[in-house]
């Protein structure tokens, strides 16, 4: 029995473990200790994805999903040029007459003649030459086999090495952290 009864509004207490240790090899690790291991293990596998960005164009009529395969190019890599044409339901339009043109500053390094989808999505092969900024424009000329005025919207690409978000030395400070909560639970044989 508690010489020190709680009063009624706490919910819960910390006591120190009081039974034997069984063996000098067991290690016990709190809960805290494991979740925050959990934690930190999950941000660190879960690769990243980029999601696709999705504007309407000049005039709202469609909306149009862009991404990049890989997420962030590289010069002389292979990269896929993904867009999707969406209806107002943000759901595939199909049968969509577009162009695609890709520009580095003022020049243009890239474009494709008019060209229809049937089902309303196109990935389309390019390989950027050099790191830098780029806008990718995307025009629509005709919905359901009927010609509209020209409807654009631009994209943003960064090509090139990126710096990466968490570095090698993030990934030690993290590793040694991790041990020290564990070790830090251990000889404090603090318990929930």
């Amino acid at each position: 029995m508690n010489r020190y009864p709680l009063p009624l509004l706490h919910f819960f207490y910390i006591s120190q473990d009081t039974s034997p240790i069984v063996s000098r090899n067991v290690v016990k690790v709190s809960a805290i200790g494991l979740l925050g291991a959990f934690a930190i293990m999950t941000i660190l596998m879960v690769p990243a994805y980029a999601d696709p960005i999705v504007k309407p164009t000049s005039a709202g009529t469609l909306n149009i999903s862009f991404e990049t395969n890989p997420a962030t190019p590289n010069p002389g890599d292979q990269t896929e040029l993904k867009i999707s044409f969406l209806n107002k339901q943000n759901t595939a339009q199909q049968h969509i007459d577009y162009k695609v043109s890709v520009t580095q500053g003022e020049n243009q390094v890239f474009g494709t003649p008019i060209t229809h989808t049937a089902e309303g999505a196109v990935s389309i092969p390019f390989q950027f030459q050099t790191a830098g900024t780029y806008q990718v424009t995307v025009e629509v000329q005709g919905i359901l086999f009927q010609p509209i005025p020209p409807e654009t919207a631009s994209f943003t690409i960064v090509v090139g090495p990126t710096v990466p978000e968490f570095g090698p030395v993030a990934g030690m400070i993290i590793a040694i952290s991790t041990v020290g909560v564990i070790i830090l639970s251990k000889k404090t044989q603090f318990r929930i």
